[in-house]
């Protein structure tokens, strides 16, 4: 036995099939994060008695997104057809390495920016702004835990596209 049969695939392929994965769950997970965004900030600003308006919006929007994305994605998502091989695997390989850095940036870059609004900007520390503190802690977290995602994706993909073939 040789090849996928065997249990080895070409990288290219594997690659290409976690990149398509990979557009498959960001066109629903990134919107799906501003909805949860939203609601965090909705349900906040309810609690405290606030307008919870923007919110709100924040959330359709989000939602509508995420379906839209799950709906333009349903022929990636179901397909039987092999992915086109992966062109830039030295950029997939980079992708790889710096994106636990880039989680660590996002983070750090957040709460340092929730940490400068709560101490120098009037009312930063208030109830009042809790609603959209809350919603800026939201936000990165759910960024973070999609590229962590996008990441284990690409670093799995060998195993990943070999389980795919084989139910295919």
């Amino acid at each position: 036995m040789t090849g996928a049969a065997a249990g080895v695939v070409p990288r290219e392929e594997a690659f290409g099939f976690a990149q398509r994965r990979s557009l498959v769950f960001s066109a629903w997970w990134y919107p799906a994060v501003l909805a949860v965004s939203g609601a965090v900030y909705a349900g906040l600003a309810l609690a405290l008695g606030q307008s919870a308006e923007t919110g709100v919006v924040m959330a359709i929007l989000g939602v509508a997104g995420s379906a839209l994305g799950w709906a333009f994605t349903a022929w990636p998502r179901f397909t039987r057809k092999p992915p086109r091989p992966a062109a830039d695997i030295p950029r997939v390989e980079q992708g790889i390495r710096i994106t636990r850095g880039m989680i660590r940036t996002i983070l750090i870059a957040s709460g340092l920016g929730v940490g400068a609004l709560v101490l120098f900007t009037p009312n930063g520390g208030s109830p009042e702004s809790l609603p959209l503190l809350a919603m800026l802690v939201t936000w990165p977290l759910g960024l973070a835990a999609g590229l962590a995602y996008t990441r284990r994706l690409m670093m799995n993909s060998a195993g990943l596209y070999a389980r795919w073939l084989e139910r295919r």
